[in-house]
């Protein structure tokens, strides 16, 4: 390698390690529950786009190239998606400035010496980090864009206010630019023993195909349990609140329907169509229908709801709350919490059932109008104990590790890979 390119790659480097230390210190914002500023985010797209715009030195072999521009394609589309049309603009044209520079010192020896005679496919090397260059200029003179938060569903028609606005706040609350502070964390730590640890491993003698299950399972161990502790504490203990009601309704829900909770709008839909009503499960009927945006047949289905016990008229309480507080009126929670109060006897499971389900009804509002919506849960979730730490744990354990598994086998599989350590 020569040595101005030996240069350019130690700049790229110290420009991605730079990037790793901006992401790292946005991470400990958001652990602390503090807002990025958006000059944070601007340095990370920057030192980001020059440390991959080393790779179009290597142009003319597409192979070596493509993996430089799997991180800024889908981190300029999230900025953009978020309204950061700066940090994108200065993400496109650290990127393409290296390899502009490079191929334009070529071509304008080219235009100037007589004697130098180049190939005109340098003019189609140097056209594309031109382009980038053009396109960050415009997002740049574009500038920043106000866009709405995204919800955890897409809001229908019906909807006033969102029906998960919980969900959403806990989005907001853990997102550093696309990617949950859980997950960037997780994964990151993951790759790195992966990356270093696996290829000596199989060197010093591991067949290739037992690291590449085992190194899935360290992966996804790693990614997960660490994934855990990286949520923001003060949002942790709030969704821990939040699983002191969760837990027992999606077990409620799994022996009631016999069905898996759905989990997107889709499989919302699918959901209805396949399980015809039931007395028995109306309660789940109604409020699928009202995620879903048919708030008209919610609130049939609502009042055909079989009462015969004081948590039947409670929970029909709860979902007549629920729809008159997404179609945009202000329903009285304070009623609903004094209800919560005459469910069962003092100190039971079932009144701190019911007073969880007030207590949603109050975070609900209060993150739909961007208020404190933390302290409520964190309240239940004191109340509730050490338990509800655990159900949070084995909820989020039982969601993400079939993912991260699959993750892990696909990243373990590239460092082999590139590693050539795969043989036959």
């Amino acid at each position: 390698m020569p040595p101005v390119v030996r240069l350019l790659a130690l700049g790229a480097a110290i420009a991605l390690l730079g990037a790793a230390g901006v992401f790292a210190y946005a991470g400990v914002l958001r652990y602390r529950g503090r807002a990025i500023p958006r000059a944070t985010v601007r340095l990370a797209a920057g030192l980001l786009g020059m440390g991959h715009g080393f790779g179009f030195l290597f142009l003319p072999e597409l192979t070596s190239v493509a993996p430089f521009l799997v991180v800024p394609v889908v981190t300029t589309y999230g900025l953009v998606r978020r309204g950061h049309g700066v940090a994108a603009g200065i993400l496109l044209i650290g990127l393409g400035l290296t390899g502009a520079v490079w191929w334009g010192f070529y071509l304008l020896q080219d235009a100037i010496d007589p004697v130098i005679s180049y190939e005109p496919i340098l003019w189609l090397w140097w056209a594309p980090e031109v382009v980038l260059i053009v396109a960050g200029a415009l997002l740049l003179a574009r500038g920043d864009r106000s866009v709405p938060a995204t919800p955890l569903f897409e809001k229908a028609a019906a909807h006033t206010r969102d029906p998960a606005s919980i969900g959403s706040a806990i989005l907001r609350a853990t997102m550093i630019g696309p990617i949950p502070i859980q997950v960037l964390v997780g994964v990151g730590a993951a790759m790195l023993v992966i990356s270093f640890g696996l290829p000596p491993a199989v060197q010093a003698g591991l067949p290739w195909p037992i690291g590449l299950v085992a190194g899935s399972v360290v992966f996804a161990v790693i990614g997960v349990e660490l994934g855990y502790v990286a949520i923001p504490r003060r949002v942790r203990r709030a969704w821990e609140g939040y699983a002191v009601v969760g837990n027992p309704e999606t077990k409620r829900w799994i022996s009631s329907t016999g069905t898996r909770v759905p989990a997107s709008l889709p499989t919302l839909r699918r959901w209805l169509e396949q399980n015809p009503e039931r007395p028995e499960t109306r309660w789940a009927r109604a409020q699928v229908l009202l995620i879903t945006g048919d708030l008209t047949e919610s609130r049939a289905v609502v009042e055909r709801m079989p009462i015969t016990t004081d948590w039947d008229r409670f929970e029909q309480h709860t979902l007549r709350v629920y729809l008159d507080w997404v179609e945009g009126a202000d329903p009285d929670l304070e009623a609903l919490r004094a209800h919560a109060e005459t469910v069962g006897a003092p100190g039971s499971a079932e009144r701190l059932a019911a007073r969880g389900k007030a207590t949603i009804a109050v975070a609900r509002d209060m993150a739909a109008a961007r208020g404190d919506w933390m302290a409520p849960l964190i309240a239940l979730r004191d109340e509730a104990g050490p338990v509800a730490d655990r159900l949070l744990r084995g909820d989020l354990r039982r969601g993400t590790y079939r993912w991260f598994l699959l993750f892990g086998l696909i990243a373990c599989g590239f460092v082999l890979l590139t590693s050539g350590l795969i043989t036959g």
